[in-house]
């Protein structure tokens, strides 16, 4: 009888078919920590493809890039075995919002040694070829997946009527997160970053093909750079408003990231960098001042805005002030006014007019 009791206990701790582990903020934070360590290695290994030093797949930056992955699959693929040893089902053994993460960490482990094979067979990528390359598209949203975790479980939270408040207050790790995901997208899409290419917007006009090319980079890099900084910021859209210095970090921190990047050819626009931390703390301001939050349209639509257009108005100026800007003042005055428009029409996606006025009928 006594056995059967045992049994009785130890039947009645395992876990019900639909529950799921608890979640924690210090596991989330641990996550953002490992995925950082992930984020330096694909930096350093974007700064060696911008200077031309990839020429063998065993490299320093690799053994970064590659040793963060299996610091992050060691993180969460380690939780998920022991969970399934504790009884939750293969499913349901992470957290709520991590098994994408597990989905992630798989898709980058397929990718890792088929990126190995494609390097062997067709060579290694130096110049945009290395950002739409089959495998490195594959690594890098298997990244997205575990990188945005904490993300996700900070939605489960609020839906589940948690109080997240401020950096103590359980939103860090979900800004943490909410920066990876900025910081990687503006890395797959530097081609049309502001600190790609700057010196195309001074250099003279010789051919009317040089006119053309360096009048789309413009156009659309602060058409591309403005949907990635707006789009993804609304994502935190139930949170607001972010924690003081979120949007300075998602504005400065990225700008950073990349200006350290490509150093080698962008270093003389440090106060490009300047601006983007000055332009991120008055919006961070605004936010906080004028409470800005979902319920607040018109401080949403101002931000979306204003936020892009006070950015490259003060970067076209820079570099009027520095090596001289070639576009004339239609084009540029233009390029500000069209963010914006840009910036305006991304609030109406999330935060659509009349919506109270439709509940109501």
């Amino acid at each position: 009888m006594a056995s059967i009791g045992r049994i009785d206990r130890n039947v009645s701790s395992l876990p019900r078919p639909d529950e799921y582990p608890p979640s924690s903020i210090t596991f989330d934070f641990m996550s953002m920590v490992f995925a950082a360590w992930w984020l330096v290695g694909l930096f350093a290994d974007g700064a060696a493809h911008a200077r031309n030093a990839v020429d063998t797949f065993f490299t320093p930056w690799h053994l970064i890039l590659y040793s963060g992955f299996l610091a992050v699959a060691l993180w969460i693929g380690g939780l998920q075995l022991r969970n399934m040893y504790k009884g939750y089902s293969i499913w349901r053994a992470l957290p709520r919002g991590y098994l994408l993460a597990l989905v992630g960490i798989i898709l980058f482990a397929i990718a890792a040694p088929l990126d190995f094979i494609w390097h062997d067979v067709f060579g290694f990528e130096l110049r945009l070829d290395a950002l739409l390359s089959p495998p490195h598209l594959m690594l890098i949203t298997g990244a997205m997946l575990f990188g945005t975790a904490p993300l996700r479980t900070a939605w489960i939270r609020l839906q589940q009527g948690e109080k997240l408040v401020g950096w103590r207050g359980g939103l860090a790790p979900m800004v943490l997160s909410l920066f990876f995901f900025m910081v990687t997208t503006a890395f797959m899409t530097q081609y049309a970053h502001p600190l790609a290419s700057p010196r195309w917007l001074s250099a003279p006009y010789s051919v009317e093909i040089e006119m053309y090319r360096t009048d789309l980079w413009g156009i659309a890099s602060a058409h591309i750079s403005t949907f990635v900084l707006i789009s993804i910021l609304l994502l935190s859209l139930r949170f607001w408003p972010l924690p003081f210095g979120s949007i300075t970090l998602l504005v400065g921190g990225s700008m950073f990231m990349l200006w350290v990047m490509r150093a080698s050819r962008v270093m003389d626009y440090w106060p490009v960098l300047v601006w983007a931390v000055v332009i991120g703390l008055a919006a961070d301001c605004a936010m906080h001042y004028w409470k800005i939050d979902r319920h607040n349209r018109l401080g949403i639509r101002l931000l979306c805005s204003l936020l892009p257009a006070g950015f490259f108005l003060g970067y076209y100026l820079i570099i009027m002030a520095g090596p001289g800007l070639t576009w004339i003042t239609h084009m540029w005055t233009g390029m500000v006014f069209e963010v914006a428009i840009v910036g305006l029409m991304l609030s109406f996606l999330v935060a659509p007019p009349y919506e109270k006025l439709d509940k109501a009928r």
